[in-house]
């Protein structure tokens, strides 16, 4: 800026970096300070605006900034407590909920396995009733047949027993007959039946009657 004035500027040709960051970094310029220096109107509003706003910030710059700070510090501290909760949240979430489904299982396992084990009991009660039942059957048939078996038995031995004076009388009455033949050839007229007697085993009936006296059937 070129100085028309009596009074020289022998700073600004000196420090145009320093200018440079006044008018980059401030929004204020070597010739703005000039005009309100030399009473320009428009110069002093806009310099004593600055001033006032500069004013009001530098009063409340300490409070807003502690105010934002903490502002700031509490939405960290805020949003990093929730995040830690909620990643801890989700991660204790996940594990009960995996116990829960696992104490579920266990639960239906432990209803299906007693459902299981009634039902084994019931099979094998069933299972055991018709062994038995048949066991019982069974033996009632051996027994059955062992005793028809052993009566059978027991009438064939008596049976042959009783057949033995038919079979033996059978014998004696064609021996007899042969002798009684011969004896009347030889004999004729004289011949006499009652001197060639013949043995008599008891009949069949006879038998029947000791067998029903002593024995009893």
């Amino acid at each position: 800026m070129k100085n028309t004035g009596k009074l020289k500027n022998l700073v600004s040709s000196k420090s145009r970096h320093l200018e440079k960051q006044l008018r980059g970094k401030f929004n204020a310029s070597t010739n703005l300070i000039y005009r309100a220096l030399m009473g320009d109107q428009k110069a002093l509003k806009l310099i004593g605006q600055m001033g006032n706003d500069g004013a009001r910030i530098s009063e409340f710059a300490p409070k807003v900034k502690d105010n934002m700070l903490a502002a700031i510090k509490g939405a960290e501290d805020l949003n990093t407590t929730l995040a830690a909760i909620y990643k801890q949240a989700g991660v204790s979430g996940e594990r009960i909920e995996r116990e829960i489904q696992s104490s579920i299982l266990a639960d239906d396992k432990l209803a299906n396995q007693l459902k299981e084990l009634n039902l084994d009991f019931e099979g094998a009660k069933s299972r055991e009733e018709l062994r038995h039942k048949q066991a019982k059957e069974h033996i009632t048939l051996k027994t059955w047949v062992d005793r028809h078996m052993m009566s059978i038995d027991g009438e064939y031995k008596m049976l042959q027993e009783e057949l033995k004076t038919e079979v033996r009388q059978q014998t004696i009455d064609l021996q007899h007959d042969k002798e009684l033949g011969n004896y009347y050839l030889d004999a004729g007229d004289n011949a006499r039946d009652d001197l060639k007697p013949k043995k008599q085993y008891a009949r069949r009936s006879i038998i029947q009657r000791i067998k029903d006296t002593i024995i009893g059937f």
